[in-house]
Order: structure tokens, then C-alpha cells, then sequence
């Protein structure tokens, strides 16, 4: 199981021309979709993914239309992705929010980064790679012990 936050995993709606990594993103979540891999994230990345796309409608880099049908494509990839269990999706509940504050302290990061960090950790055992394209989530994520890794490498 691999762990992917949502710098990593908006890169599958990018043009391989334009955003560095998406094709090994894009790789990696077409075997999630056909059942070969098997990644796991906060419920937050539905949140921020649409924030994303929001932003790109904002700085121009999307026309409203494009904006319209990516969001149903996106609503259709987490609904394809989830039912044929190629997506797992943690919850955040205020214990997990409360325990997030030690890695927004400790590293510096911002609150949706230190849950991501903490979805991963609480699900250690399971998780052989940490997939994320902040440096500085990375870096936390490697002195936590995960095994990290940037698609832009």
C-alpha cells in the first residue's frame, strides 16, 4: 500500500508537458484503478483537489468548461477508484486534529500537511511508500521514518 497526498495526486490531472512527475503519477493511479496497487490518503484530498482545480480556473490556466467536466471527471476517478478498493480514504476526526498540532510544531507544516503525515503514520506498518511532491511533508515524512518519494525526482 502507498500512501499519496494530494500534491502528488492532482499531478494526474496535469499535462505531462507542463507538471513534472505526472506521468509516473498517472501510471501509478491507472494500476490503482485496475486493481494492481492499492493507495491510501486522508478524505482531505477530495477537499484540497478541488481547491487546486478551483485555483487553476482562478489563475486562468482552466476556462470555466474545462473546470466543469474536470470536476465530474475527478468525482468519477474517487468513485471509481474507492469502489474497486484501489483507494483508501482515512477520516479526520478532533483526536486526530488534536494530534496533529506535535507535527505542525515540530516541522513547521501547515495543518492539511501534518494530518496527511499522521494518516500515514497511523497506518505505518502497512504503508511502503510515502508519495508527495512538498519538500518539506517529505522531509517530515523521512525523519518519521517513511519511506518518501517525490514524482518530480
Amino acid at each position: 500500500m502507498k500512501y499519496i497526498d494530494t500534491s502528488a495526486f492532482v499531478k494526474y490531472y496535469s499535462e505531462e508537458s507542463t507538471e513534472k512527475g505526472s506521468d509516473r503519477i498517472k501510471e501509478l493511479i491507472d494500476k490503482a484503478k485496475g486493481g494492481e496497487e492499492i493507495l491510501i490518503t486522508s478524505i482531505m484530498l477530495i477537499g484540497e483537489s478541488v481547491s487546486v482545480f478551483d485555483k487553476w480556473l482562478r489563475l486562468k490556466l482552466l476556462e470555466k468548461e474545462d473546470f466543469t467536466e474536470l470536476l465530474a471527471i475527478f468525482t468519477n476517478d474517487i468513485k471509481e477508484l474507492t469502489a474497486v478498493g484501489g483507494l483508501v480514504l482515512e477520516g479526520i476526526n478532533i483526536l486526530l486534529i488534536t494530534a496533529s498540532i506535535d507535527y505542525i510544531v515540530k516541522y513547521g507544516l501547515s495543518l492539511n500537511d501534518s494530518l496527511h503525515l499522521l494518516s500515514a503514520l497511523l497506518n505505518k506498518k502497512d504503508i511502503e511508500e510515502f508519495i508527495c511532491s512538498d519538500k518539506q511533508l517529505l522531509n517530515a515524512a523521512n525523519k518519521e521514518g517513511l519511506r518518501a518519494w517525490n514524482p518530480e525526482d
